[in-house]
């Protein structure tokens, strides 16, 4: 996931180095691509969208499509006003709906304010339950987009495998047309070994794996290569 780091230090707060190295560790952990990381030196206390720096922040997340804006906790965002707590989950949820963008904490805060230290709990489990949401949905679009388009959107099977050889093509790029063709040749290969009694069936992939196979299995190791995968598709067929 694309993501971008937002660090903000007050004026009286020391090594903020430290804290952009902690958020940098975080980011890489979770398989984030850092695009842009954005310092600022403003008090907590100022509103996110009145900050200069966290403005230019989400115009790039909006310019580049970011997909996560990384902080080291949730004080780094925003500290609101007494009685204001809540504010912070509307501001939170406003931006996130807006620049479609989820925004994650590297570190757990330590908070005196009771309400704000409720309002964490409450957002570490709303984040999570909207990560999952966010995957779910970025499935389900990928795989509309991927069925539109004509392509393959299953785990990929020895066909799709030797299609993508036979084609000379990414797995991802095997269309239907090319995948029922593959199916249709491999089938035809296959047979001439089924139909024979001298070959052992269970032993056909590992003669298709030198021969007529080999130039696929040497493009993609990780091809299936057990007993089942042929014998399916010699009963589907």
């Amino acid at each position: 996931m694309k993501a971008v780091i937002y660090s903000r230090v007050s004026t009286d707060e020391q090594n903020p180095r430290s804290q952009l190295q902690v958020v940098r560790e975080y980011a890489l952990s979770k398989n984030y691509t850092i695009m842009e990381v954005f310092e600022e030196n403003i008090s907590g206390s100022v509103h996110p969208l009145d900050r200069p720096i966290f403005k230019s922040m989400l115009n790039y997340v909006k310019d580049v499509g970011a997909e996560v804006i990384v902080m080291y906790d949730i004080t780094r965002f925003y500290r609101p006003p007494a009685g204001k707590v809540v504010d912070a989950l509307s501001i939170l949820r406003n931006i996130i709906d807006e620049y479609n963008v989820l925004i994650d904490f590297a570190r757990e805060p330590e908070i005196e304010d009771p309400l704000l230290a409720e309002l964490w709990r409450f957002l570490k489990s709303w984040i999570s339950a909207y990560e999952r949401l966010q995957i779910s949905m970025r499935t389900k679009y990928g795989l509309m987009r991927v069925k539109k388009e004509g392509r393959l959107y299953h785990k990929p099977d020895l066909i799709y495998y030797y299609a993508a050889w036979l084609y000379n093509k990414d797995l991802r790029d095997v269309t239907k047309e090319e995948y029922y063709n593959a199916r249709r040749q491999l089938y035809n290969i296959i047979k001439k070994y089924w139909d024979d009694p001298r070959y052992k069936k269970s032993r056909i992939i590992e003669i298709l794996s030198n021969n007529e196979l080999k130039g696929m299995y040497m493009r993609f190791p990780k091809a299936p290569r057990k007993y089942i995968t042929i014998y399916r598709l010699m009963k589907e067929v």
